[in-house]
């Protein structure tokens, strides 16, 4: 994490997507390629795993600290689905 900078308590697969990459824990991930990983089996989130997703509008939203442990933990992820279109 950047010195002086506080994490969001959570994060969408968009925000997550971004905040992976600042972090420097992927090289590259969109929030469909985001969306992806979320279908393996090991993903922490969904109606039947340990923790939920919550709701805000009609993105789900996921524990920030949980999610950054998945990737921090896990083997390394991203570079999945089209890179964010340039203006």
């Amino acid at each position: 994490m950047t010195p002086g900078k506080s994490l969001p308590p959570v994060v969408t697969f968009t925000t997550g997507a971004a905040l992976l990459m600042d972090e420097g824990l992927v090289d590259s991930i969109t929030p469909d390629g985001l969306r992806y990983i979320s279908r393996r089996r090991d993903w922490p989130f969904g109606p039947d795993k340990k923790h939920q997703y919550g709701h805000l509008g009609n993105a789900k939203t996921m524990d920030t600290e949980v999610f950054l442990d998945y990737f921090r933990t896990g083997p390394p992820r991203g570079g999945r689905g089209r890179p964010p279109k340039r203006l």
